[in-house]
């Protein structure tokens, strides 16, 4: 299980944040967003990160050579597609080399049968919570719907997670069928000081109580 911040867009607090060394940090390219990073042309620190945590572009709803232009202008490693984009779109994108992630708001009337025809198209789905906003609304859906999910591409879950979650996120890594697909978990609004500037400390605590435990099992 690996660790994604997401909604960033301050340099100072993301080089902060790369010295956790989290697997993923996450960019928002939709404007609508709070946490929008802002335009290509302004944002070439992006680029020049250091270290080996992958960066990932969050899309809702883009055009693919939108995508693709913003991929190889930023040397973005993974692309997350936030909206209602097609298996089409995802073998598109999938086919020029990158590494694909597909989100699904989920709430109680979610069908996980609807994943299916993103399985061969897909690296990675995110179930996320399904809200208002397109991610970021800061609310945990009822984990106990993922015993629904039938498929065997890995997931990252999202939404809502908070410091409180750790306990939770623990049991469901330890799931007997859940647990070997769970592949990260997505950590966004509830460690904001603001929208797009998240709080050290906080994330440096979680990741400790989080992560130690699962090292100190072994």
């Amino acid at each position: 299980m690996q660790l994604k911040i997401c909604g960033l867009k301050h340099p100072a607090n993301v080089h902060q944040l790369l010295t956790l060394e989290p697997e993923y940090i996450g960019f928002i390219f939709y404007k609508k967003s709070p946490r929008y990073v802002g335009k290509v042309a302004d944002l070439s620190w992006i680029r020049e990160l250091p270290g080996p945590t992958k960066k990932v572009g969050v899309f809702v709803n883009e055009e693919v050579e939108v995508i693709i232009n913003t991929t190889e202008a930023l040397c973005l490693q993974v692309i997350q597609l936030h909206g209602d984009e097609s298996p089409e779109v995802c073998k598109a994108l999938k086919m020029s080399g990158l590494e694909v992630w597909k989100a699904f708001g989920v709430n109680e009337d979610f069908d996980f049968k609807k994943t299916a025809a993103y399985s061969s198209c897909c690296d990675t789905f995110l179930f996320d919570t399904k809200g208002k906003n397109r991610g970021g609304n800061g609310e945990t859906f009822d984990w106990g719907l993922l015993e629904k999910y039938e498929g065997e591409t890995p997931f990252i879950l999202s939404g809502g997670i908070g410091i409180s979650d750790v306990e939770a996120v623990r049991k469901l890594s330890k799931s007997s069928r859940l647990g070997k697909f769970l592949a990260a978990i997505d950590i966004n609004s509830r460690f904001e000081l603001e929208p797009g500037l998240k709080d050290f400390e906080l994330i440096k605590t979680f990741k400790h109580e989080l992560f130690n435990h699962r090292l100190d099992r072994f």
